[in-house]
């Protein structure tokens, strides 16, 4: 009975994060298609602080447990997630040269909506990406699915493609869109492997963070020297 509870914990945590900001939107009669991208991020934004908030309640023992045991041991735990991001990443890194060269797509359209919301309202999106979606998203998809599945590779194979599902789900225009679950559910079964190996949240919210800013300095430092 408890394995069931836990499972429709997990399903109830993923729908709230996937739903909350048209839950958001509909509450204050907020139609997103006619308003401006700036008041978009400006919503959007306010919407994840608040599902943000609401994550961070049910979760707070496991948030508060894991990153004392995460900065206690930190060089050896930092040292582990590091591999399995590094391995993540190639994975993603290789998969896109691929997606870019071979088949002669652009970027996937998660990445070109970010990119385009970072001109507009760059520390809004900072927030997003680098604090909200690390928190709100290892939590829904690694540590709710863990609770209820106990079978690792499972659990793994679930975490990641439901991960590359949410990054994609919204820009597939075709079948073959569906080619950018690869990169990104690379990421999201690397990170998975991370959580089972070490049962910590604070070492994938670490990485996942980390990635994501990596990827805006990048974004940023070239869009710099573009407009130079």
């Amino acid at each position: 009975m408890d394995g069931i509870k836990k499972i429709f914990k997990s399903i109830g945590i993923i729908f709230l994060l996937l739903l909350f900001s048209s839950i958001f939107f509909a509450f204050f009669n907020i139609n997103p298609d006619s308003i401006s991208d700036k008041k978009y991020v400006l919503y959007f934004t306010c919407s994840n602080f608040i599902l943000l908030g609401i994550f961070v309640w049910i979760y707070r023992k496991t948030l508060i447990n894991d990153a004392k045991s995460f900065f206690r041991n930190f060089n050896k735990n930092i040292d582990i997630s590091l591999k399995y991001w590094a391995i993540g990443f190639a994975v993603m890194y290789v998969s896109n040269l691929f997606i870019t060269f071979v088949l002669n797509k652009t970027i996937a359209g998660n990445e070109e909506a970010v990119r385009n919301y970072i001109d507009i309202l760059p520390l809004f999106m900072i927030f997003d990406t680098v604090i909200y979606a690390p928190v709100a998203e290892e939590l829904a998809f690694r540590k709710s699915i863990k609770d209820a599945i106990s079978n690792k590779w499972l659990y793994v194979i679930i975490s990641g493609a439901l991960f590359g599902m949410l990054h994609i789900i919204n820009y597939i225009e075709g079948i073959s869109d569906l080619i950018y679950l690869i990169p990104y559910g690379a990421l999201g079964i690397s990170f998975a492997l991370l959580y089972y190996k070490t049962d910590n949240i604070f070492s994938t919210i670490t990485m996942h963070a980390m990635h994501n800013f990596m990827a805006i300095v990048i974004y940023l430092m070239g869009a710099i020297i573009w407009k130079r």
